[in-house]
């Protein structure tokens, strides 16, 4: 039986990394039923209730050496985990355990993230120096890619997905029961731009003649409950928070009878699209854009430029067309999970050329 070691933000309640672990899980064992994957997490005892894998802790230097003495593949990913913004402790974490695994002679795959920004020349010489050593690198879109080539990584970098589109299932997305109201589904995060006040006008323009219902997606719990309060206090019409279930495949579902959403989490704009919900993005990192990239016929405002006026014009221009964009959501989507299982492939190639 071969063994895999997973790293990432794993175990910190955070759906859209929990998202990303189980794209990865499924895809792996979709394809190869004979495997032991062993996930490194701040939860341990969680993630394997949750996923039905082996979970050991992230921080615990004796469990992870053990469990990377047993393997044959390591796995970096996915999410953005090299980044220097939030902190300086992310690029050693991460590029560390990669070392580790290298030292015990463990083939390592960096698999489907998103790169940056990385800002100190210490973490962009770190990065490239490691990665160059890695067996397997595939990033999510095309300005990772470009940074990793700009700061020296010269091994052949795949173009891949974010592995949480290997959820797209089309049997979930037969279209919702008539209802009296519209639903919009929102997720908003903590962020040094204060966007608030601009986004809840916006929503009320848009909701004055309608009948609509808001709904408020926390995506990281914890988090991002406090600024959903307080964006839920600025709305005049009916509003509700959602408790989202811990698992990703629960928390999908609770999208599904949405008519439009509105995002800045990566992953709630994920969650949406999979469930074919047209929507408004709202960035506030480039990874934002690498998504929407490929979707260039769906709005996105930047959150230092969030105007009332621009977000309600735009999300009437996406209602009006809601039932036409629907269709090209599910043509996008049929794509990005092909190449998510691309991927996957490539990965246990990587998997089934290990000795055993």
């Amino acid at each position: 039986m071969k063994k895999i070691v997973i790293s990432g933000y794993y175990g910190f309640n955070n759906l859209g990394d929990e998202a990303v672990l189980a794209g990865i899980s499924s895809l792996l064992k979709n394809n190869k039923e004979e495997l032991k994957i062993t996930v490194l997490s701040a939860s341990p005892q969680n993630t394997a209730e949750l996923y039905n894998l082996n979970a050991v802790s992230r921080t615990s230097l004796i469990q992870i050496a053990a469990a990377l003495a047993e393997a044959d593949l390591f796995i970096s990913g996915g999410g953005s985990l090299l980044q220097d913004v939030t902190g300086s402790f992310s690029v050693p974490y991460y590029l560390g355990l990669a070392w580790l695994a290298k030292i015990q002679g463990t083939k390592i795959v960096f698999y489907a993230q998103g790169v940056g920004p990385l800002n100190k020349w210490w973490s962009q010489k770190l990065t490239a120096l490691t990665l160059n050593r890695f067996e397997l690198l595939g990033v999510r879109d095309q300005s990772s890619k470009k940074l990793l080539e700009e700061i020296g990584v010269k091994k052949e970098i795949e173009l891949t997905v974010d592995p949480v589109f290997a959820l797209y299932d089309p049997l979930n997305n037969m279209r919702q029961q008539i209802k009296g109201k519209i639903e919009v589904g929102i997720s908003v995060r903590p962020w040094p731009v204060d966007y608030i006040s601009e986004l809840a006008a916006g929503l009320n323009h848009f909701a004055r003649d309608k009948n609509v219902k808001f709904i408020l997606f926390p995506m990281h719990q914890g988090s991002d409950e406090k600024i959903s309060r307080q964006l839920k206090n600025s709305l005049k019409a009916e509003a509700e928070i959602c408790e989202l279930p811990s698992g990703p495949e629960e928390a999908l579902e609770e999208f599904s009878q949405l008519d439009l959403f509105v995002g800045v989490r990566l992953h709630s704009l994920i969650f949406a699209l999979l469930n074919q919900i047209p929507l408004l993005a709202l960035s506030y990192d480039p990874k934002i854009e690498g998504l929407m990239a490929g979707l260039d016929y769906l709005p996105l405002i930047r959150l230092e430029d969030l105007e009332a006026e621009k977000a309600a014009a735009e999300l009437e221009a996406v209602f009006a067309e809601r039932y036409s964009l629907r269709k090209k959501i599910k043509e996008f989507l049929e794509q990005k999970k092909e190449e998510a299982e691309n991927f996957a492939e490539l990965v246990l190639e990587e998997v089934d050329s290990c000795e055993s």
